[in-house]
């Protein structure tokens, strides 16, 4: 097969809709393909994610997983073998690589045209949205000590403010590719601004791909969930308790797949009102990060202005939950967790309790379960059914009487 002619790789940022492109690209997978572009996704083929790790030599927190060796060569392998003109890669991890991984990415795939496809999200709503995402990876802030730290140079070469500006230092990022890609083949796609629909982010994105996104049929599912100001700070104090003890498939598997999950349920969206000082420095960033795209002259789809913060009318602090609302989101998170320790235990121990050998029991003990059986459901109508239950009362009292007589 002759290698894709294009090869696009959307490197992130994080937090500026990867997880909605990244479902939309796999609920369409066949109608791209139909379009001429390849989407590694789904059966047979390499976990993108695992991949990224690979390349970048990352590992989950305490957990050898084995299935991450090798993966970056298998997707270069059935990238370059797809057989399509071309290939969308989309993994939000590449922002994080280094100019050595950059061009071990880009020297992958040598003979195709490399473009690089960088989300860009308004600062304001970014920072909220990492902060309640580091608490939902097993961190601790607050989110004054996230926001103080963040805005403060002197913290910089440390988390939380690291982390954070690895991931969301656009400009930097764009000349950390651009020693393996021309400026000419970097586009910025801007997120639209809130309160805008959600396919036009999907139509950004697809333009640059070359794509008709008019064409695609299957809805995106949910993006990132979002637990609400109580739900956040619960599973703060959780992580507190926890300490770290859980590596990370683990805590994964509890937290972000179950807790999360059951939380969101139940959470309002609403909208983040920040203090005046905060909104102040991050309107400065957003305007130094404007300019620095700007500057660089790379494809701009969307509107830079799209990145200027545009506070909310009304919205409530990250951090302002009331008692009782914490009270009722740790209600919630036992009643999820409960229920998933339940239903996961059960379907485990089903099988023992179910084909296990018994004594037998011949006609007398099959009559005298139904007889139970029978018994039970009545109890259940009488407990729904309020002329049911005067009728059983009547009989109750009667006997009682009999009884007594």
């Amino acid at each position: 097969m002759p290698a894709p002619q294009k090869v696009f790789l959307h490197i992130g940022l994080h937090k500026t809709g990867t997880t909605y492109l990244q479902q939309v690209l796999r609920s369409n997978r066949d109608a791209l393909q139909a379009q001429g572009v390849e989407y590694p996704a789904g059966p047979g083929t390499p976990i993108v994610g695992f991949a990224v790790l690979d390349l970048e030599g990352r590992r989950p927190r305490g957990v050898d997983d084995r299935r991450i060796a090798g993966q970056w060569d298998a997707l270069v392998a059935h990238v370059n073998g797809c057989g399509q003109p071309a290939v969308i890669v989309s993994e939000e991890r590449l922002s994080l690589a280094t100019a050595k991984q950059v061009r071990a990415a880009v020297g992958g795939f040598a003979d195709s045209e490399m473009h690089v496809i960088v989300t860009v999200r308004d600062l304001s709503r970014v920072i909220v949205s990492a902060w309640q995402e580091e608490i939902k990876n097993d961190n601790t802030w607050t989110w004054r000590r996230f926001a103080d730290a963040v805005n403060d140079p002197a913290q910089l070469a440390a988390n939380p403010a690291r982390g954070f500006w690895l991931r969301q230092d656009v400009a930097k990022i764009c000349r950390t590719w651009e020693t393996a890609v021309p400026a000419a083949r970097m586009h910025i796609v801007t997120v639209p601004t809130a309160g805008s629909p959600r396919t036009v982010l999907r139509d950004r994105f697809s333009a640059v791909i070359g794509v008709n996104a008019a064409q695609f049929s299957e809805p995106a599912d949910s993006g990132n969930q979002m637990v609400g100001v109580p739900g956040t700070e619960v599973i703060r104090r959780l992580n507190e308790r926890l300490g770290g003890r859980l590596n990370q498939r683990a805590y994964d598997k509890v937290v972000k797949s179950t807790l999360v999950q059951g939380l969101a349920v139940r959470a309002e969206p609403t909208p983040i009102q920040l203090s005046d000082d905060e909104a102040g420095w991050i309107a400065q960033r957003a305007d130094d990060m404007i300019a620095a795209i700007g500057a660089r002259g790379y494809s701009v789809v969307g509107d830079l202005d799209d990145l200027r913060p545009r506070p909310p009318a009304a919205g409530r602090r990250p951090d302002d939950a009331t008692d009782v609302e914490l009270l009722e989101a740790t209600l919630d998170a036992l009643t999820v967790v409960t229920e998933e320790y339940a239903t996961s235990w059960w379907k485990r121990k089903r099988a023992a309790v179910e084909t296990g050998e018994g004594g037998g029991g011949g006609a007398a003990s099959r009559t005298r379960r139904a007889i139970y059986k029978g018994k039970s459901a009545a109890a259940t109508v009488v407990d729904k059914n309020p002329v049911a239950a005067k009728a059983v009362g009547a009989v109750l009292r009667a006997r009682d009487r009999t009884r007594r007589e």
